[in-house]
């Protein structure tokens, strides 16, 4: 049997499929135990499942109270790109995305436990990352041929974690929008998404923030920073997580040129960075934790929900390496070849690193997107709204958005199917 090892970072995935309380029978062969069984059944009822994504999935899901060796549930489903109506007998579960070592084997069902004993024997414990629990599945594909096949292809997929954690989060905690009018921008961005403007946030002070879920949106004036000189190469666009400052002070200091030093306040604290093109970032760290907001329930088409932030690059082999490298996570080197490249994210706005207005020589820059159900009501809106557009509304295949200019000439995405 061949085993191939790799680190890769999985996206949020949908399974339906059916269910049972698994207990583990070591002299039962692989190809004849309860699993095998549920497998049979389940593979004569693949068409009633809606939405299927063409890959299949072994989800292996393990308690806090569950024990190695002893029983745990297991899902023998497909993969889907949405949940929608849920086959009699069937359960749909929705699981976060997260770090993964990935092992790849090929040879019978049978010779499956050698693939187990590799990573719980050899690959781990030569590793600098730890099981990080919950669960692990299997993954099936195009190139599984059948439980006896030799030929047959498929992939564990093992949840971990680094056994000493970096100390910023692959994440944007919050994004800044730079203003001239405070008020002004305040009034359009709250237009936009249907949200009530808080009176008690424009006291006088250079910021106005709007609590999304998953990533923040702030509105700068940049008032405490005109009589310094170097202000205006250091307005970020990303807010990174930090769990503890002075740590990731340290760690950014050996990875890119810091600006300052932390920034202490009460309840938080932050420094900012250049990135190898010379945009600068912040790393901030606040008391609350990063505490989660959930999606505001308003009149607008338009979300109340940032998803995704364009870091426009010009090599973007070199800055997915670098930011993925910064951040802790692996670099897709297939997806590093396109013009856009989504850094994984633990929640939150996508890290878009984009190379589209290099490559076509336009001087304009994409901030972020917001998100929308509904891409013709979001367009209509932003129009009877009086909101100046920046070219027409594109679509393109399940993809549809818009661009808006706001009043500072922001250029801010609405998009639909991303």
């Amino acid at each position: 049997m061949k085993l191939e090892a790799r680190i890769a970072w999985k996206e949020p995935f949908n399974v339906v499929g059916e269910k049972i309380r698994y207990t583990p029978k070591h002299h039962t062969p692989n190809s004849k135990n309860e699993i095998s069984k549920l497998w049979q059944r389940f593979n004569t009822r693949g068409e009633e499942i809606l939405h299927f994504d063409g890959k299949s999935y072994g989800m292996c899901i393990f308690g806090p109270e569950d024990m190695p060796g002893q029983a745990f549930d297991y899902i023998a489903g497909a993969g889907v790109a949405a949940i929608g109506n849920i086959p009699e007998g069937m359960v749909a579960e929705s699981f976060a995305g997260g770090l993964y070592c990935v092992i790849q084997r090929r040879g019978p069902i049978d010779e499956i436990g050698e693939a187990f004993q590799y990573y719980e024997s050899a690959w781990l414990p030569n590793s600098d990352y730890e099981p990080a629990g919950g669960v692990h599945f299997e993954l099936y594909d195009d190139r599984y041929k059948g439980n006896d096949n030799p030929d047959s292809v498929m992939e564990l997929w093992f949840s971990i974690r680094r056994k000493h954690e970096l100390p910023i989060e692959n994440r944007a905690a919050s994004l800044f929008v730079h203003v001239t009018d405070l008020r002004r921008a305040t009034e359009w961005y709250s237009k936009l998404l249907g949200l009530p403007i808080m009176e008690e946030r424009m006291n006088g002070g250079p910021v106005y923030w709007f609590d999304l879920p998953g990533t923040g949106l702030v509105l700068d004036s940049d008032a405490n920073n005109h009589n310094n000189p170097d202000w205006q190469q250091e307005k970020p666009l990303v807010m990174l997580a930090a769990s503890d400052i002075d740590r990731a002070y340290a760690y950014i200091c050996r990875k890119a040129q810091v600006l300052s030093e932390p920034h202490r306040f009460d309840g938080m604290a932050y420094f900012n960075f250049y990135d190898p093109e010379g945009k600068a970032v912040m790393v901030c760290w606040s008391a609350d934790g990063g505490k989660e907001y959930g999606l505001p329930v308003t009149d607008s088409p338009v979300k109340a929900n940032i998803g995704g932030v364009f870091v426009n690059v010009k090599n973007m082999e070199k800055a997915a390496s670098w930011y993925c490298e910064l951040l802790g996570v692996p670099l897709d080197e297939e997806s590093v070849k396109q013009s856009v490249y989504s850094v994984p994210v633990t929640r939150g706005a996508s890290l878009l690193l984009d190379d589209n207005r290099y490559r076509n020589h336009e001087a304009f820059e994409i901030l972020f997107m917001f998100d929308t159900d509904d891409i013709d009501s979001a367009y209509d809106f932003a129009a009877d709204q009086g909101m100046t557009f920046h070219g027409e509304l594109e679509r393109h295949g399940e993809i549809s958005f818009f661009v808006l200019k706001d009043p500072d000439g922001n250029l801010i995405m609405v998009c639909q199917g991303r």
